[in-house]
């Protein structure tokens, strides 16, 4: 009887024992994504604050790409749009 009791006894404790250790398993799971969380927000917010922080230098980069763009399109209609000239009239500079 006392073994049956010690048997018992050491199943509910062996029973105990695996529910803490499963419940410790979740709660370092959960802290590990919480972690993990956080510093995806840290880096969001890091990459965020670098593009505020360097706001006009990108503008200037932005505005100097946007002319550049202009002005290629510009000489390209513009050479486009020209008439042809044969080589007498290019070596007469138009006058023939």
């Amino acid at each position: 009887m006392a073994s049956t009791a010690l048997d018992a006894a050491e199943r509910t404790a062996g029973t105990g024992t695996a529910v803490v250790h499963g419940a410790a398993e979740r709660v370092q799971a959960g802290r590990q994504a919480v972690i993990a969380a956080s510093g995806q927000a840290v880096a969001l917010a890091k990459t965020g604050w670098t593009l505020i922080a360097h706001r006009k230098i990108l503008a200037a980069g932005v505005g100097a790409g946007l002319s550049a763009l202009g002005a290629t399109s510009y000489l390209a209609g513009r050479r486009a749009g020209g008439r042809t000239h044969g080589p007498i009239t290019r070596l007469t500079g138009g006058r023939i």
